[in-house]
């Protein structure tokens, strides 16, 4: 079970910091913080690199979204550290400039429980607030969908499914993906599933010759860690008649 891929955060400021409180319970986690602004950051981070980088990025909300010409003017500062905030050392997160809503967590830390704490300061002509985003990385896997998928027909009213891993998943032979098949004939209203399946191709048996069928893959970790990469571009053929 993963983090959602979005948190919407109650800025707070420095004296609040040590506030934030944790406490896990297998794949649960649960965190309270005490709340002081107004103002929103929905923040998301998602392993699709593992393990090789965290990619994060964030919005503002409510103040900006009144004053247009504030959020032009905003930038922000992005540090992590692991383990709670007053321990461990902090690193930047890699952003590509101030102003950038996106940042890089290089050098994952594999199968640590002790949660990671992204710190995002945002910094307008009114002032600075921070705000923090715990997470484990293994919590917040969740690869891109797979890539260069093919369906074809094959004999016996069968269609055989070809893909390929995401390539932005650095490691596959090292780290493995599984993969999930959905398909829906034309007309239907439900999908089929079948899976999980630790190849890159599968034979769709015992379908209905001359009748058009839509078929999606999905990839996830290997260890059932993060969550479910959406589903790929539908690929829609008709299997064969004999």
């Amino acid at each position: 079970m993963g983090f959602p891929a979005t948190w919407p955060i109650h800025v707070i400021t420095w004296k609040l910091v040590l506030a934030l409180s944790w406490a896990f319970h297998g794949h649960q986690r649960i965190w309270t913080k005490v709340e002081e602004s107004a103002s929103l950051l929905s923040v998301q981070c998602w392993a699709v690199r593992y393990p090789e980088a965290i990619d994060c990025s964030w919005t503002t909300q409510r103040e900006t979204d009144m004053n247009p010409e504030l959020d032009l003017q905003a930038s922000f500062i992005a540090t992590y550290r692991l383990g709670m905030i007053t321990q461990g050392e902090t690193h930047p997160c890699l952003q590509p400039s101030p102003e950038a809503r996106s940042c890089v967590i290089p050098n994952i830390q594999m199968f640590s429980m002790i949660p990671y704490i992204l710190n995002i300061t945002v910094i307008t002509p009114q002032g600075a607030r921070s705000s923090l985003v715990p997470f484990i990385a293994e919590h917040i896997i969740k690869p891109d969908p797979p890539e260069a998928m093919s369906v074809s027909p094959s004999p016996g009213k069968q269609l055989q499914v070809k893909w390929k891993p995401p390539h932005s998943w650095p490691l596959p032979k090292y780290f493995p993906l599984k993969y999930l098949i959905r398909y829906q004939r034309q007309g239907a209203t439900r999908y089929r599933q079948v899976g999980p399946i630790e190849e890159t191709s599968f034979i769709l048996q015992g379908l209905h010759p001359k009748t058009q069928y839509q078929v999606q893959v999905a990839a996830r970790d290997f260890l059932d860690y993060g969550e479910l990469s959406t589903w790929s571009t539908v690929v829609a053929t008709t299997p064969g008649s004999k």
